[in-house]
């Protein structure tokens, strides 16, 4: 059984990022990018933009006691001269010496590929510098490397925003929630988000559409399809495939194989698991097998719940889902059998 009602409740008190940690952070990215145009580098600030799971919007809430963290890309101006490093060193070197960042309790990071600058007990943001060259495009900078790195975050917002109109808005939110079994769950632990969000997106097709108008119908049937084609993509991939997107931005580097074999061999188990829920018409025995995946979250919602930011979701509902209070499930149980 589906459960509509049920995952809506899930994903608003439970798996979502809340309203007001979403306004924390929007603060705490203008009040970082205002202290660096401040500090007047010899490479102009150009622009900011969101990056990552904040720009998807699909940043979830953390499991108790860990930070959730945010990026956003911090675009600077070629400098004749410049190493890619020395644009990383700029923006270290500007927050490190802030009145306000360079004395916080967790001092300010210079990462390979961005800055850090983290809150106690709260959250983490990273600042991606990059650079539009003049004979290549957008690209970020690797420090371990010295070296450019060709970047089209744009296109990659846009290309999922495409894959999750064909889903009338659920796409988000079955990453949300498969994100929510690796953070909370134990599932495929060592799969970072790009790598999940790319392919899930890249299981999402018209011709599904076209072949079956309701297969993405609403949150959990959507959840079964993109799980079910996911593990039908792992059995036929024995080894680490490629991972890219339709408009050509490659995360292959971004797992290893042993990583990939983890991941296969959970996606087919979830599979199994899901179908089950799904395929049970005995509603105690249904809600069961959903909640020894999701734990004590996957429950019918309180009749005074608050709205959230994000409208609620019902049956092909469009939009995203914002977020209310938070209710881990940190045990393992989605993955006790």
């Amino acid at each position: 059984m589906e459960h509509v009602t049920y995952f809506n409740n899930l994903l608003k008190d439970t798996v979502n990022l809340p309203d007001g940690k979403l306004d924390s952070l929007g603060d705490r990215v203008d009040r970082i990018y205002a202290a660096i145009k401040a500090a007047n580098l010899d490479s102009k600030v150009l622009s900011k933009k969101r990056q990552g799971s904040w720009a998807q919007r699909t940043i979830i809430n953390p499991p108790k006691d860990v930070e959730f963290d945010a990026d956003f890309m911090l675009e600077l101006k070629e400098v004749s001269g410049w190493s890619p490093a020395d644009y990383n060193d700029a923006v270290f070197q500007a927050l490190d010496d802030h009145p306000v960042y360079g004395e916080m309790d967790k001092p300010v990071e210079a990462k390979n590929r961005c800055v850090r600058v983290s809150y106690a007990n709260d959250m983490h943001v990273d600042v991606v510098p990059y650079v539009n060259l003049a004979d290549g495009g957008e690209h970020i900078i690797n420090a371990e490397t010295d070296e450019w790195e060709p970047s089209n975050s744009d296109g990659f917002t846009k290309w999922m925003k495409e894959k999750d109109d064909l889903t009338d808005g659920h796409m988000r939110r079955v990453i949300r929630l498969l994100k929510y079994l690796r953070d909370h769950c134990s599932w495929y632990e060592d799969t970072v988000s790009i790598i999940l969000t790319t392919v899930v997106g890249n299981t999402i097709k018209a011709e599904n559409v076209l072949a079956d108008a309701d297969c993405y119908a609403n949150v959990p049937v959507a959840l079964g399809r993109s799980v079910s084609d996911l593990a039908e993509w792992v059995r036929d991939n024995e080894n680490l495939p490629d991972v890219e997107t339709g408009e050509g931005t490659v995360f292959t580097h971004r797992w290893t194989e042993a990583k990939y074999q983890q991941f296969r061999t959970d996606i087919q188990d979830l599979d199994t698991r899901i179908a089950a829920a799904l395929a049970e018409n005995d509603e105690d025995e249904s809600l069961a097998l959903w909640r020894d995946l999701f734990g004590t979250g996957f429950k019918a919602a309180e009749s005074d719940s608050k709205a959230s930011k994000f409208p609620a979701i019902g049956t092909g509902a469009a939009g995203a889902a914002g977020g209310a209070a938070s209710e881990s499930s940190s045990s393992r149980s989605g993955k006790a059998g």
